[in-house]
Formats: C-alpha cells, structure tokens, sequence
C-alpha cells in the first residue's frame, strides 16, 4: 500500500506541480469493517484543500456505483472531501466517474478532481501483457466452487466426474489455476489435489481477472418450434433484478446441444433481428451445468454482460452481485 500512496503523491507532484504528504486518517477505524478491509484511508492538502483519499487495495476493477455508494458512507463519518483512487480504470468507468462527478486519482493516467477544477485527461496506457484468460473447463471449474457445488479440497476426476470433462482436461485445469496462483496444490500418493482457503467473494475476486464470458457466439433465429432453455443476457437479468424485459427472449445453449436442435429441423438464422425472433447464445461450456430455477446462474451471467456499455445493464449487474449469497 506505501508503493500506492508513493505513486499518488508522485503523480500530483508530476502533474501539477504540488507536494502533498499524505497522512493516515485515524477516524477508518470507526468504518465497517468492509471499508477498512478493502480501502486505506490518507488525509492529504492540495492548493489549501483538505481531501480524504479513499485507496483501494483489491486488483480488480469495481463500478462507480459501487464506489459512489461506499464514498457516501465514508464521507457521512468523515465530513471531508473523499477522492476514490482505483488500482486500474477503463475508459469507459473514467467516462462513468465524471459522468457521476465522483472524485478519482488514476496515478499515471488521469485526475479529476471537480472541488478544485482539476479535469487531466491523459491517454490510457494499454496493457502491454496479453490478457491471461482460464479455458472453459477451468473457468467451470471455479464456477463449481464458487456456486457451493464442491468442497473445499478437489481432485482431477472428481471434478471431471461432475462437470462432465475428461480426467486430462481437469488436469490441464489445474495446471492453470496452479500457474494463476490460486489454491494450494498438492500430491496424496499419486493423487492431485486442490486445497482452497478461500471461497465464496474472496475466491471470486481472486479469480475474476482470469474469467471471460461464457458465450461464444450469439445468433438470431425464428422457429415455429417451442423453444425451452434457459433464460440468459438480459432476460436472465431481468428475472433476477428489476431491469426491464428485453425485446427479444434469450436462451443459452451449449454448441453441441444447439447442434442436435438445428439439425432436426425448422431453425432459421436471421442475419439481423426482426419481430418475433429469439436471440441464442452459444457458450464454451454447459449453461445446465449451474443453471438455476430456468436461468443461467448470476456469476455467469454477470460474465457475459460486464463489458456492456448500457448504464441500466450495468446497475442491474451491481444488483445481481448483490444478491449472491456467497
């Protein structure tokens, strides 16, 4: 965390020319304690300004909503004015933060900084590493543990047996997790194992940067036929949050069972949506696998929608987050 704050008081220096020296703010440890784990608090003064810098110590990405609700909480116990410093942005939360006038410092990248009419846009360094992202297998995987499916210590062919994967697929499964760093790997005679300290939202965010979405393609179909799968996109969404139907129903299928569907007959593929149609996703791995009451399960489903640039998708994602019990 030093490294973090050593880059804030950097940064400022670099970019406007003021030397701050950053002070821990000993009013935190009135916070709940969900705040004092996941943010480190410092009192620092620009151009006569006192401003409470709000860090936040995990890797991955949260939504300005998120961020907004958390900075009200601290500001109703502090009464000073609350700066959000990410570990990372995308362009498009940066366009979110300004959009909500919510505060940040992005050390290397930007500043806004609205009480003091401070707006640096600077260009965004693109990530030079190749985006590491789990195989499907892997990523069902995680899935299993994370929806309460499996214990806490599994092996290759129990989980092949459950999710339905080859031995040698779990075992390259493991070589993935064991490369990302996630679980305690272990031999009981010739036997491979996986100990797993931490599950629920701990292994989640662990995990997240490695997910992608589940969906590998999606198309646009008319049938006389009744079609029954499970909801996903913005259906799903809308089951679980108050998001309004979406013009089109969606279903989830796996590429193999969409095959055998297609091939018995009367699907049509539509190069562009139309009244009546249905839109079906095909995914890398088995919608059925965590499906829940007629819907793909939320951590997929939030996945497969993460990147949308709709802002009423992505408040109902904050709300579907919400509502996993973990």
């Amino acid at each position: 965390m030093k490294k973090m704050i050593d880059k804030v008081e950097k940064y400022i220096r670099e970019t406007i020319g003021v030397t701050v020296a950053p002070k821990p703010w000993e009013k935190s440890t009135s916070l709940p304690q969900y705040l004092r784990e996941r943010y480190r608090f410092f009192l620092i003064n620009i151009l006569g300004k006192d401003l409470l810098l709000m860090l936040d110590t995990r890797a991955e990405e949260q939504t300005p909503a998120v961020a907004g609700k958390h900075m009200d909480m601290v500001r109703s116990r502090g009464g000073v004015e609350l700066v959000y410093v990410p570990n990372t942005v995308t362009s498009y939360n940066r366009r979110r933060l300004i959009g909500q006038a919510l505060p940040f410092i992005a050390p290397g990248n930007q500043m806004y900084l609205p009480m003091l009419g401070i707006d640096l846009r600077e260009h965004f360094r693109q990530l030079r590493q190749k985006k590491i992202v789990f195989s499907p297998s892997t990523q069902a995987l995680v899935l299993d543990l994370l929806l309460g499916k499996q214990k806490d210590t599994v092996t290759p062919a129990e989980s092949a047996h459950r999710l339905g994967y080859s031995p040698m697929t779990m075992t390259r499964a493991f070589d993935e997790l064991e490369a990302a760093d996630i679980g305690e790997h272990s031999f009981k005679g010739k036997e491979r194992h996986i100990y797993f300290p931490e599950l629920g939202r701990q292994l989640w965010e662990r995990a997240l940067p490695y997910l992608n979405t589940p969906v590998r393609k999606s198309v646009n179909v008319v049938t006389s036929r009744e079609i029954t799968a499970n909801l996903a996109g913005e259906s799903a969404l809308a089951q679980y949050t108050m998001l309004a139907e979406p013009t089109f129903k969606i279903f989830a299928f796996s590429t193999e069972e969409w095959k055998r569907i297609v091939q018995s007959g009367d699907i049509e593929e539509l190069k562009f949506p139309e009244p009546g149609c249905l839109k079906i996703q095909l995914w890398k791995y088995s919608p059925d696998l965590f499906a829940y009451e007629g819907k793909v399960d939320r951590l997929s489903l939030y996945l497969s929608l993460k990147d949308e640039t709709d802002e009423r998708v992505a408040s109902a994602l904050d709300d579907l987050l919400e509502g996993m019990e973990w």
